[in-house]
């Protein structure tokens, strides 16, 4: 399962979320086994100056559940940028 949030938010406002994105990551990396992510940006900002930031993670069906739990609770401690949207999207079977 692949669990995708994004974001918009202006980055002079929030210096240094990519520092607490990693450190938000990590620690769900500890608490997840074999959890994988990423952190990426839109290339452009958009009309009003925001970046558009995405964390993907991959992870098992059997923790979702948990796991979208603690991220949101990590991501209110950590002050994260909100209002984060979340999609799901699974592996095409071939």
């Amino acid at each position: 399962m692949n669990l995708y949030v994004y974001y918009k938010f202006l980055v002079d406002e929030l210096p240094g979320v990519s520092s607490v994105v990693q450190r938000v990551q990590e620690q769900l990396a500890k608490e997840f086994p074999g959890l994988e992510f990423d952190l990426l940006k839109r290339p452009n900002k958009d009309d009003a100056g925001r970046e558009t930031w995405m964390e993907i993670y991959i992870l098992s069906d059997a923790v979702l559940p948990q796991f979208r739990l603690r991220l949101d609770q990590l991501a209110l401690e950590e002050g994260l940028p909100h209002p984060r949207l979340n999609e799901l999207f699974v592996p095409i079977d071939s």
